[in-house]
C-alpha cells in the first residue's frame, strides 16, 4: 500500500481517486496542483498543496505521487508534472485495473493509468506516464513509449511502435508493423496502415447529416 499525493483538483482527480479507493489498497492523503490553480485549501475533503513545495509536507520516500492528467498540449503538461515530480525525488504509482489479465506480468513504467477491459497480448512494453482509457486491444510485441494517451476502443495490431507524446483517439486502428512517430494525433476512427512522420495529424470526416427528418426516414424503412 502506498500513501499518495494526487496531482489535480478537477473531475479527472475525482475519477482517479475513485479507482484507487475501490480497486487498490493505496490511500490518497492529499492533492497538489500549481499555485495558480488552487481555489481552496481542501478538495474532496483533503488538503491541497502548492506543487512547488509539496515535498516540504509530504516527503518523497514516505509518500508517492500520481498525476492522472489529460492530453493537453500533446501530453506535455502531464510530462512536465512527471519530470518535476521525479526531480523532487518522488516515485509515481501506476494504476492498472484489477480485471486485466495478462499471460505474464505487465512491463509498465511509472504514472500509468490503465482502465478496465484492456486486451494486452504478449511481450508488450509500456513506458512511463501512459494513459489507456477503457476497452483497447494491444497486439504482441508492441512498444508504447512515454507520455502517450490512448482513448477507448483503439485497436493496435502486432509489432506496433508508438513513440512519445502521441494521442490516439477513440476507435482508431493501427495495422501491423507500423511506427506511430512522436507527437502524432490519430483522430477518431482513423485507419493507419503505414508508418508516420513526427507531428502528423490524421482525421476522418464526420458522418454527414442525411437530408431528411427521422420520422420520414423511419417511414422509408418500413416501405422498403
Amino acid at each position: 500500500m502506498a500513501k499518495i499525493v494526487l496531482f489535480g483538483t478537477g473531475q479527472g482527480a475525482l475519477t482517479a481517486t475513485r479507482y484507487l479507493q475501490k480497486d487498490t489498497t493505496h490511500e490518497v492523503v492529499a492533492y497538489t496542483t500549481d499555485k495558480a490553480y488552487i481555489r481552496a485549501s481542501t478538495f474532496n475533503g483533503l488538503p491541497v498543496l502548492d506543487f512547488a513545495d509539496v515535498e516540504r509536507y509530504y516527503a518523497p520516500g514516505a509518500y508517492e505521487l500520481f498525476a492522472p492528467l489529460g492530453y493537453d498540449d500533446m501530453n506535455r503538461v502531464r510530462e512536465r508534472v512527471f519530470r518535476e515530480g521525479k526531480s523532487k525525488g518522488y516515485t509515481f504509482v501506476s494504476y492498472v485495473h484489477s480485471s486485466i489479465r495478462t499471460l505474464e506480468p505487465l512491463d509498465i513504467g511509472e504514472n500509468c493509468f490503465i482502465l478496465e477491459n484492456q486486451s494486452i497480448n504478449q511481450d508488450v512494453k509500456i513506458g512511463n506516464n501512459v494513459t489507456m482509457w477503457s476497452g483497447n486491444q494491444v497486439g504482441d510485441r508492441c512498444v508504447i513509449e512515454d507520455h502517450v494517451w490512448i482513448s477507448s476502443h483503439v485497436c493496435i495490431s502486432g509489432d506496433v511502435h508508438i513513440k512519445s507524446n502521441s494521442v490516439l483517439a477513440v476507435n482508431c486502428t493501427i495495422t501491423n508493423n507500423v511506427v506511430i512517430n512522436e507527437e502524432n494525433f490519430i483522430g477518431a476512427g482513423a485507419l493507419i496502415t503505414k508508418s508516420t512522420s513526427p507531428k502528423d495529424v490524421y482525421l476522418v470526416p464526420a458522418t454527414p447529416k442525411a437530408p431528411l427528418t427521422s420520422d420520414r426516414f423511419i417511414k422509408m424503412i418500413k416501405r422498403s
